[in-house]
């Protein structure tokens, strides 16, 4: 068993016609230190916080504590799980989830 605490990060859930965008909240959080993965209809994000201190340097006093992060997200019915694509870039993921093409507005021809 693990004694590692997770905090659940801030995050933004939005729409658009054709895809879903959460964005989440990672302060400290690199690209190698965050897992992000699809468990049935679920996204589940998880991050842990590593701190190293530069060669040389000693810490003395530590007022940053360094936190790691889990959170897990139900897809809507219409997101397409094989279109999910993630960034990370200062701190801030960005996951853009399209909807199903079969659920998309379309103009029908009237003949």
């Amino acid at each position: 068993m693990s004694n590692e605490k997770f905090t659940v990060p801030s995050t933004q859930f939005t729409e658009r016609p054709e895809a879903y965008e959460l964005k989440v909240s990672l302060p400290g959080i690199g690209k190698e230190d965050a897992e992000l993965h699809i468990e049935g209809k679920t996204l589940v994000l998880k991050a842990h916080a590593k701190h190293q201190n530069p060669a040389g340097f000693k810490q003395v006093v530590a007022e940053f504590e360094r936190q790691s992060y889990a959170m897990s997200a139900e897809l809507p019915e219409m997101a397409d799980p094989a279109s999910l694509k993630a960034k990370l870039e200062n701190g801030l993921m960005t996951v853009t989830i399209g909807k199903r093409p079969e659920t998309q507005p379309r103009k029908i021809e009237i003949g």
